[in-house]
């Protein structure tokens, strides 16, 4: 079940308790790809998942600039 706004897909709990993130499945996965998920705490926020190649995941993560952003 993907992108619909009916389907709760933090308040299902199927006994391995409740999801704490969501992901896209391994063949919709490609670098440079953003994909925006409804957050999990509500409110209107925001979950991101960027498919970046390691070197450039490694970079962003040492950039104390954009961690404060994002974090």
């Amino acid at each position: 079940m993907g992108s619909s706004p009916r389907f709760d897909k933090y308040g299902i709990e199927f006994g391995l308790g409740k999801a704490v993130a969501l992901r896209s499945g391994y063949a919709n996965k490609f670098s440079g790809k953003v994909t925006g998920y409804p957050g999990r705490d509500g409110g209107g926020s925001v979950d991101l998942e960027i498919c970046l190649p390691p070197a450039t995941m490694a970079a962003l993560e040492s950039d104390e600039e954009f961690m404060s952003c994002v974090s």
